[in-house]
């Protein structure tokens, strides 16, 4: 996507296509087509003509506002504006029906989504759908199995008959344009495989893609100088989260969602249709290069997706693998490759001021090596941006605002305009571990009095500090000499990814509040991460739940060199078994 057109209006943009269509002569494709323009060649490539739907039944409409009025005002507001009482808090803001703008659909940019109320029908419907599976990366959720197909039918009779103010669902003035992927002949998909991969990559290239989306995808191109219709902040998807991607319909890895949006724009946006500047062929290429870049395991496969969360299934056991000799600098190192990552799910801390309704960083990948001496702990997280404070200056983070309501003090409206504070991220240990009892667990927001916390924290400054929490109230006290003990093995931040390795010893001569390490035990862990751009410091950041650290014993010298020496002991008996017969065949014909 070509960033030059993220605030310029869509007739403004249609000009623009329009004069670069005229200036580069005849044969030129236009950039973009708008909702209410006809493109002179007609139907772009994989669409097909669509009809109105038929109006619903006013019981189905009346039906529909009960169930509005019980369940989506308090986001989406007594008139549909958005501007319900919860609105104010989110980011993105909830959708505002009045003008008609739908961001996913099966229909051409700028035309209104598939909607008939008698037809609850995958890829016909795409209201039904987005009631049904939500909106992942945003606060939309799934409505599955909370109302009944019927009633996320009435609902939207009621949304699109009422709310949406602008235009008419059924007006016969307002064209239909339906990508059908259902004709495999006119859109016939390409496999996703290398030669696809490496076309798709190419292509997000020449598409101009990576200048929003990055030049590895994680959404670091232009992640704060953009901004969606009604004027709000808005980011580029990050390519390596496609569980965040809102119209993935809870099957993330599935390409034709992606194929989808490159087919159709994201209306409302400044991500635009591809439909009209390339081929059928080409948007399942791009597609496929989007999706191989999506997280996968060590073997290539997807990640399991967890139904309640919409988002990688967490293990909650961080192992630390045991290596001889020195722990390397090097994430890429074989040492480091052959450990399995952990994927760390992060929320935003809302329990005490200051809070952080707006989460930018919602998970951690972590890895944990360990020798005769010491422990490590690799972090890699996405951000869109690197944000550091000059060493040397005090961060005093901001005091929490009383709640203000209207769309100009809204969280969304804030968004990139927040003081920049250090990037950051902590690893946090009950300092007397083995003095709990199973399942009891110090408090995870920096421990309590009776039962006080090892904290180790990172910040982009370059800093690497240890501290002793006492409790969510009281500030975090350094000490130095356990400050001393940590080393900071590797910090990176690169086309989006931040990269830090720390490491301490197994054990200290502090066994009161420093963490002691022994192998096979479970030890209670928390991860803390902050976004500097977004404002996060103190208490205003991402937290984890409690996960347990182990470090594995080491393999025994025995458990390697015996199943060698055991085969080899095979392999000589059965030679001798071999000459034996072999033997005796001789004999036996002379």
């Amino acid at each position: 996507m070509n960033c030059y057109f993220a605030n310029v209006s869509r007739k403004g943009l249609l000009i623009a296509a329009l004069s670069i269509a005229v200036g580069a002569g005849a044969g030129s494709a236009v950039l973009w087509t708008s909702g209410d323009v006809a493109a002179d060649s007609g139907l772009s490539p994989g669409f097909v003509k669509g009809t109105n739907p038929p109006k619903p039944d006013p019981k189905m409409i009346e039906d529909g506002k009960k169930i509005y009025f019980r369940k989506c005002v308090w986001c989406h507001g007594v008139d549909g504006a958005g501007d319900g009482p919860g609105a104010d808090r989110l980011w993105p803001r909830p959708r505002n029906f009045n003008q008609g703008t739908f961001k996913i659909r099966h229909t051409a940019s700028g035309e209104l989504p598939l909607f008939d109320p008698n037809k609850p029908t995958p890829g016909q419907n795409d209201l039904f759908e987005t009631v049904t599976h939500g909106l992942p990366g945003s606060a939309m959720p799934s409505w599955d199995g909370i109302l009944t197909e019927q009633q996320r039918l009435q609902v939207l009779s009621f949304v699109t008959t009422q709310l949406v103010k602008d235009r008419k669902f059924d007006d016969k003035t307002e064209t239909v344009s339906i990508l059908n992927l259902a004709d495999k002949d006119a859109i016939k998909q390409i496999t996703y495989g290398k030669e696809s991969i490496e076309k798709g990559a190419k292509l997000v290239v020449d598409k101009k893609c990576v200048e929003c989306h990055g030049t590895n995808g994680r959404g670091d191109g232009n992640p704060f100088n953009l901004k969606d219709d009604w004027g709000f902040p808005i980011q580029p998807a990050n390519w390596h989260k496609c569980w965040n991607f809102r119209g993935s319909r809870q099957d993330p890895y599935n390409v034709k969602n992606i194929f989808r949006t490159f087919s159709t724009g994201v209306n409302g946006t400044p991500m635009p249709s591809f439909a009209d500047n390339t081929t059928v062929e080409e948007r399942w290429d791009m597609a496929n290069f989007v999706a191989s870049l999506c997280e996968r395991d060590a073997a290539g496969k997807p990640l399991p997706i967890d139904p309640q969360t919409d988002k990688p299934k967490i293990n909650f056991v961080v192992p630390s693998g045991f290596v001889e000799g020195e722990i390397p600098a090097d994430p890429n190192d074989k040492k480091w490759q052959d450990r399995e990552r952990r994927i760390i799910g992060l929320g935003g801390q809302i329990t005490h001021k200051p809070r952080n309704f707006v989460n930018r960083i919602d998970d951690l990948w972590m890895k944990s090596l360990y020798n005769k001496n010491e422990i490590a702990f690799l972090f890699q997280w996405d951000d869109r941006s690197k944000s550091q404070v000059a060493p040397g200056v005090n961060v005093v983070p901001i005091e929490e605002a009383p709640p203000k309501t209207g769309e100009e003090n809204s969280i969304a409206a804030k968004q990139n305009k927040y003081e920049v504070y250090n990037d950051a991220v902590a690893i946090q240990f009950p300092a007397k571990w083995q003095e709990i009892v199973p399942p009891e667990k110090p408090r995870y927001l920096h421990g309590e009095e009776k039962r006080h916390v090892d904290l180790w924290k990172w910040e982009a400054d370059g800093t690497l500090k240890a501290y002793t929490g006492s409790g969510w109230d009281k500030p975090l006290e350094e000490r130095s000499g356990a400050t001393g003990k940590l080393k900071l093995v590797k910090s990176e931040f690169k086309d989006g990814l931040w990269t830090v390795i720390m490491k301490r010893p197994l054990k200290t001569d502090d066994k009161d509040n420093d963490a002691q390490f022994e192998t096979g035990k479970y030890i209670p862990t928390v991860f803390f991460a902050w976004d500097g751009h977004n404002g996060d410091a103190g208490l205003k950041m991402a937290v984890s739940a409690f996960y347990y650290s182990i470090l594995e014993p080491p393999v025994p010298i025995e458990a390697k060199v015996y199943p060698f020496l055991m085969a080899l002991g095979m392999i000589i008996a059965e030679g001798w078994i071999l000459r034996r017969r072999a033997s005796k065949k001789k004999m036996t014909k002379s």
